[in-house]
């Protein structure tokens, strides 16, 4: 057991709720359309196919995080250095959140509006990631991110309850509402941060690009380079999931979209277990924590392998609590993994790269899995149309990060000094 987390002061909870704020109408857009938009492109494709759109998001990912990420340390505006990437990516998500249903017929128009909605995903995901070690004292690292899990999983839990009713009455206001959360969310976080994060000079100078940084962390350091490993894993297993899950629902089972969100709304009690993790993994250590979150989502997954019985959604409870853990833990691991006062940017452009990674595996691995197992009989592929091999993927991907995982020597109370005094301050510093 670690050293017991002191009780946040009042002012400690508002910055924290403020900095969470901002991904859960991140989680509610990306989700809507990772999960959603597959239902219209596999209408004008196959499985296959609609994971490789999707999964294009991997491949913005392998460089984006890292050079806004870079960029974000090492400039210096009367907003800081973080805000002026987060606005311009607001528009940009905006923008592609507004493109993609403008002409649901043409995957070529899709395709575009996807790009444009990513694009302005990771120019805005690196730099407010990199706001948390800015702001948050190391010994506050787990709770901060169970407030960020907490509206991250509010907001994914929310899109996944709703989005298939809102796609069932009218088929652009999903991708509506997620801009509209975006811009709202936004807002919020501007108002609230701007003065902490407006003083101060760049941490890192332009001499030194993100690409050699990341490069050095990632040969330099076991831990980080196991890290990597494993986020990518469990980021290919939550990807293959969001993609296929709802079209399992609807062609594997064969229910209707409203059905759907009303199966899927049993997830929204798993919204407790981010701040309940953080404040475990504060207290115990992250490692107990996230293995027994592993072990609980990829046995939990093995279900639907062998029954089409719909009763078996009521397990859905537990194995979505341990999915939250596996959203909300992994950053925290990371930030308590980089050196002090450094590359705050580069660590959350490379946490963008191992999601990449994963979100680029996971979809692909998935769809061609359900493509070839479709005529197999076998369990219940050929029941399901090929869509219950979703679940085998994930549960492989997750099995293979316990070793993984096992490795990282994490512990996020081994360095308390690792708070920054630089651009950004922490909220006791006001």
């Amino acid at each position: 057991m670690v050293d017991e987390p002191h009780p946040l002061e009042g002012r400690d909870r508002t910055l924290l709720a403020a900095l969470g704020l901002p991904a859960f109408g991140i989680a509610l857009a990306y989700t809507l359309v990772t999960t959603y938009l597959p239902v219209l492109v596999e209408r004008l494709s196959g499985p296959a196919i609609t994971g490789f759109l999707i999964s294009g998001e991997g491949l913005l990912s392998l460089f984006l995080p890292v050079i806004v990420g870079s960029w974000s340390d090492s400039i210096s505006t009367r907003l800081g250095s973080r805000m002026p990437f987060i606005l311009a990516g607001t528009v940009l998500t905006v923008v592609g959140l507004l493109i993609i249903p403008a002409d649901t017929g043409s995957l070529t128009a899709i395709g575009v509006g996807l790009a444009i909605f990513f694009i302005g995903y990771f120019v805005y995901y690196s730099p407010y990631y990199a706001l948390f070690p800015d702001l948050v004292p190391a010994a506050q690292h787990g709770r901060s991110q169970g407030a960020q899990g907490l509206f991250r999983s509010a907001g994914m839990l929310l899109s996944l309850a709703v989005g298939g009713l809102l796609l069932h009455l009218w088929q652009p206001l999903p991708f509506l509402v997620g801009a509209a959360a975006i811009t709202c969310v936004t807002v919020v976080l501007y108002l609230s941060v701007r003065e902490r994060c407006g003083r101060g000079s760049p941490r890192d100078q332009p001499s030194r690009n993100g690409w050699s940084v990341e490069w050095e962390l990632l040969r330099d350091n076991d831990d980080i380079r196991s890290w990597t490993i494993a986020n990518s894993f469990w980021e290919a297993a939550l990807g293959a999931l969001r993609v296929f899950v709802v079209l399992y629902f609807t062609r594997g089972l064969g229910l209707s979209l409203p059905q759907v969100s009303g199966a899927l709304a049993l997830v929204g009690v798993a919204v407790v277990s981010a701040p309940l993790s953080g404040k475990l993994a504060d207290r115990y250590g992250h490692r107990p924590v996230m293995t027994t979150a592993v072990w609980i989502f990829a046995l939990g997954l093995l279900l639907p392998l062998f029954t089409i019985n719909t009763i078996f959604i009521a397990g859905i409870v537990p194995v979505a609590c341990a999915a939250v853990v596996l959203l909300t833990l992994p950053y925290s691991v990371l930030m308590g993994l980089l050196p002090a006062h450094r590359h705050h940017g580069v660590g959350a452009g490379l946490f963008g790269v191992s999601r990449g990674l994963g979100i680029l595996a996971g979809p692909l691995l998935a769809g061609l899995a359900v493509q070839l197992l479709e005529p197999v009989q076998f369990l219940v592929f050929h029941e399901t149309d090929g869509y219950s091999a979703v679940f085998g993927v994930a549960s492989l991907l997750l099995l293979a990060s316990i070793p993984v995982l096992g490795r990282i020597r994490m512990d996020p109370r081994e360095a308390p000094g690792k708070q920054d005094t630089g651009e950004c301050r922490a909220a006791s510093d006001n």
